[in-house]
């Protein structure tokens, strides 16, 4: 291999690689209307889906997956034409078809179908029982409005079933590590307070579904790590139980970001008044810690996978057991600090952050757990379209990502 001359000279004379800026202008090349462009985008992919489908190549969960881990994508093709819905998918293929002669081989219109069955239903939670207990596992390692959706639905059948007992946990495959919710939801909430708390409010009454409509629910974090939304939805449950040495945070202060899913006070009832400053100082540092050092004031118990395991089984089937639930306290929380534990230094930017989430933390204990859905939901969808916010790496990807 021998590099070009124009390669050689741009390295040994700093020249640039592209055009000077002043002949951009001359090339007047500008992007299809977005219909068009959805077309050229979607329909190729819509019609290998449906390609992949019909030879059956996958377990539609798994083909899902695959477009997310392997190719990227930040939600899986089948679940966007679940999302589209199968009549528009079809109609998006055959108008490529019209645009580009000679692509309508391999075309199996028929296997979209199977998206509105049950498997199609069921690409990013799933759930089982045994008559007596409930299993709802979670195979995404990001909350969205996917996961939400599927989740109340795995609820709705579970109670429909009779199952008063349920264990929740990751499927200990695709979600070995949880991370929070998926961030890119909350695009429209830069914009939009009333989005914000839209999201805030919705996914914290399907985390309440884990406390109010089960007799009981054992939350099992198995994996790496458990962060954020995820953090928060497995705290609904009446017992949380996690490996030893699964990391678990909150790290919205980094972003920053309020925390939606009643982290703000959802903990601090299930907690000792002596236990407090150890959740401010959890939340308001943002940093991980190894679950065994949060037994009592934030999981309910943390070991090796082997105890882990036959404890939520028992928790659940209702055997005896020497762990009692933490009650979670639903009056306002009286004696509750004035003022944030000792933290470390950070910039203008982080402790900004940080007065904003403990005011919630503030007026969310304050509060009765009724009155504390509402506010602490707005609280977190007004801080979305706030300046900071959008300073931060929220608004960063979204101008990245969406701002084009």
């Amino acid at each position: 291999f021998t590099p070009t001359e124009n390669l050689i000279n741009g390295k040994e004379y700093g020249q640039n690689w592209y055009p000077p800026n002043h002949f951009r202008p001359l090339v007047n090349w500008e992007l299809p209307d977005e219909e068009l462009f959805e077309t050229y985008l979607l329909g190729p992919m819509v019609q290998m889906t449906a390609l992949m489908m019909h030879e059956k190549r996958a377990h539609l969960a798994i083909m899902n997956a695959i477009g997310e881990l392997c190719a990227q994508f930040s939600r899986g093709i089948v679940a966007e034409i679940r999302q589209m819905g199968v009549e528009k998918a079809i109609a998006t293929v055959e108008k490529y078809h019209k645009e580009l002669p000679g692509t309508e081989q391999n075309w199996y219109p028929q296997a979209l179908e199977k998206i509105q069955s049950p498997e199609g239903q069921a690409l990013y939670v799933n759930g089982a029982h045994n008559g007596k207990v409930g299993l709802i596992t979670i195979s995404r390692e990001s909350y969205n409005w996917d996961v939400d959706q599927e989740l109340n639905r795995v609820i709705d059948w579970l109670k429909q079933e009779g199952i008063e007992r349920v264990i929740l946990t990751g499927d200990f495959h695709m979600s070995t590590q949880m991370v929070g919710a998926d961030t890119q939801e909350f695009f429209s909430a830069l914009e939009d307070k009333e989005e914000g708390f839209r999201i805030a409010y919705s996914w914290s009454k399907t985390a309440r579904r884990l406390n109010k409509e089960f007799h009981c629910s054992v939350g099992i974090i198995v994996g790496k790590r458990c962060l954020g939304g995820m953090l928060e939805l497995m705290s609904h449950c009446h017992y949380l139980l996690a490996r030893e040495d699964c990391q678990i945070g909150m790290p919205e202060v980094t972003l920053p970001v309020i925390p939606g899913m009643e982290g703000c006070h959802w903990p601090f009832r299930k907690a000792k008044s002596e236990d407090w400053s150890r959740l401010l100082q959890f939340i308001l540092e943002g940093v991980p810690l190894p679950a065994k050092e949060t037994r009592g004031w934030l999981v309910d118990e943390a070991a090796p996978l082997n105890k882990i395991l036959p404890l939520a089984w028992n928790l659940a089937s209702g055997e005896e057991v020497s762990l009692k639930p933490r009650k979670l306290e639903e009056s306002s929380l009286n004696g509750f600090p004035s003022s944030p534990p000792p933290l470390s230094k950070a910039g203008e930017t982080r402790e900004k952050a940080r007065e904003a989430i403990f005011q919630t933390i503030q007026k969310s204990c304050s509060l009765t757990l009724d009155e504390a859905l509402e506010v602490q939901a707005r609280m977190s969808g007004d801080f979305m379209s706030s300046s900071l916010c959008q300073k931060g790496v929220l608004g960063q990807n979204y101008s990245k990502t969406v701002q084009i």
